[in-house]
Parts: structure tokens; sequence; C-alpha cells
């Protein structure tokens, strides 16, 4: 019998989290459902943990493979998955009690290929915050508000129903049910040529590209764990070398789809976004990026033309003042930014 959901867990060092990941997607009711876990070369002891499990359970499936990135990871999954849905899940997070049946209830009944559900942010001092992915519900195969959604996968402002504090959600896998026939009958990937920066949201941009109708109903199924050891959240050495790769393969989706400007704008914004608060991490922390290397970052391309082409409107008021720090390339302002960053954090 074909399980209702595929739920593709990529694994890599989460013995501290994986038991809650893996409970908390066990515990879920009334939903056919398989596990399939990619366990990408694990140094801890995640492998024999997810063995176990699935000794125990036979809805779950362990795929072990050579570390080679979330990306390729969750390609494994994929050629594995044999639901009508596919769902991802980040292993050092956990599902909400009880909330995929209702997910899988509102995308069954809405006829959407894709279906976008809300979040909880989670931080280690216990505090949890409730994030609403769109401002309204809908269920739309109208080409325009799809791509509105689309746009708002790189700039969080071209939300046709926007709502504060949703941005980080948005391009996650975990924020959307898709229909397994889309993904296979489109031959949509993960790239891991970005080596893990932002490639959720070119999978994302390319679902949506390909999805005939789009939904959200403001189910919260996820409980996403903000670490400040994570990918999103590290200062990882070439990390912004890596989003430049991105940076040319969302160039490149531009280009081969015909999008409109608002789509070159929206990758603008998104770019003095990550580049401020990268830059400002990097000038707030030991062994800080000294000025010639700033400056040959400003210099190069993508970030050179999104700092001369990018409309101030779009970018939010704490972006809008490093973007004029990099436009006058002074390195004052990003310290401070880099400042308040980490007295919010620790503050959370």
């Amino acid at each position: 019998m074909t399980p209702e959901v595929s739920i593709i867990i990529p694994v890599y060092n989460v013995e501290k989290y994986i038991h809650q990941c893996m409970k908390s997607v066990l515990a879920q009711k009334d939903v056919d459902f398989e596990v399939i876990a990619v366990d990408d070369g694990s140094p801890d002891n995640c492998p024999a943990i997810l063995d176990e499990y699935a000794k125990k359970d036979p809805r779950i499936h362990v795929i072990h493979q050579e570390n080679g990135g979330v990306s390729r990871a969750r390609n494994k999954g994929l050629e594995s998955a044999s639901g009508k849905w596919c769902y991802f899940v980040d292993s050092d997070d956990w599902l909400v009690k009880d909330g995929l049946a209702k997910a899988l209830k509102f995308a069954d009944e809405s006829g959407a290929d894709v279906v976008f559900v809300d979040c909880r942010e989670c931080y280690a001092s216990g505090n949890k915050k409730r994030i609403r992915l769109f401002s309204q519900t809908f269920n739309t195969a109208d080409r325009g508000t799809i791509e509105d959604v689309q746009a708002s996968i790189l700039c969080h402002k071209m939300s046709p129903y926007f709502s504060p504090g949703a941005d980080n959600a948005y391009p996650a896998p975990w924020s959307k049910l898709v229909r397994t026939a889309l993904i296979r009958d489109n031959n949509i990937q993960f790239d891991p040529y970005v080596g893990g920066v932002y490639d959720d949201g070119l999978f994302t941009l390319e679902i949506l590209e390909a999805a005939g109708r789009v939904a959200y109903n403001a189910d919260c199924l996820y409980n996403y764990r903000i670490l400040d050891t994570s990918i999103v959240h590290a200062n990882s050495k070439g990390k912004i070398e890596k989003f430049e790769k991105n940076c040319a393969r969302v160039d490149d989706f531009l280009r081969r789809y015909g999008k409109a400007r608002k789509f070159t704008d929206a990758e603008y914004a998104r770019r003095i976004a990550y580049l401020s608060s990268m830059l400002a991490t990097s000038f707030s922390a030991k062994g800080m990026m000294d000025r010639k290397e700033y400056l040959s970052i400003l210099g190069r391309s993508p970030w050179k033309e999104a700092i001369e082409g990018v409309d101030p409107g779009l970018l939010e008021g704490k972006h809008k003042f490093t973007y004029l720090c990099l436009k006058s390339k002074s390195t004052a302002g990003l310290k401070i930014y880099g400042r308040l960053k980490n007295f919010k954090k620790k503050r959370k």
C-alpha cells in the first residue's frame, strides 16, 4: 500500500537531538507515512540509533551513505520516496504533536501541488515564537499570485500576503508539503553545487515554477530549533564564496524561465540582506576580516550588481542601514550591527 506521505530526514552529527526528532515523527496519529532517514556519513552514534529505530518500526527505512552534504542526502531520500506527498524534516528539529494529520487533510482537500505550513522558532532558552508564513489563507491557481509567492522566496517583502518575521521559513523545505509526482515529473532536485547554502531556496523556486496550484491554511506543523552552529547562523569560512555559487544558479533560473524584473529586484535585495549579515558577523567576531578583503568582496559579482541596482524599498530597516554601509564601503556600521545581533541572540 502506498503511504500518504514520505518523511525525508537527512541526518548528520545530531546525536543530541535525533531522538526528539524521531519520536515526534513516530508519534503522529491518523497518518499513513514512511520515514526515509538518510545517514549522511554521520561520525557520531546516529547511524546505530537510526538502525535501532528501523528494527522496531517497519515504517522506517534507513539509508547509509558517505558524507556528501544535505542536498545529496535529501536527493537520496527522494529517490526512495513512495508516498503521495513528500515532507522534509531536519534532524535537529521536531514535529508539532498530531500536526501532520491536519496538514495532510488540508493538502488532500486543496487540490494543490504545494501546500505551505507554519512553524515555531524554538530557542535554547526555551522561548518559542509562532511564525505565520502569510497574513491570510489562500488556495490559488492564479499564475500571477503564484509568481508573487515565488518572488517572496527571494525577498519576503514581495509576498502577496506579507507576514513579518517569516523570511527564514519561506525557502525552507520543512515549510511545505509537495506532491511527489510534481517533483518526479519535473526532475526537480536539491543542488549540491552550492554546498548547502540556499539549496532549499533553489528547490522551492523550481517546485513553484512547476506547480499548478499552491495553498496555505496556517496549520502549525514544525518546531524549528535555532542553533548558532547551524549552517544558517554559523560564520563558516568560505560561506560568502558558496553563496556566490548560489547567486549564479539563481541568475540561471531567472534567465531560463524569462522572469520579470521584479525577480531581479527580489534577488538583489536577498544578496544585500545576506552579505550585510555575513559581513556584520565577520566584523564583530575574532579574527576580523581585513579591509582589503572587504573591498575585494564588494567589487566582485554578484555583490557589485546588487549594491548598484537594489531597490532600497525592498530592504528591511536594518538592511537599509547596512546597505548604506556597503555602498559607502564603510565597516563601522557593520560592526555595530554585528554587535547588536550578538546582543539580541544572547537575550533570546
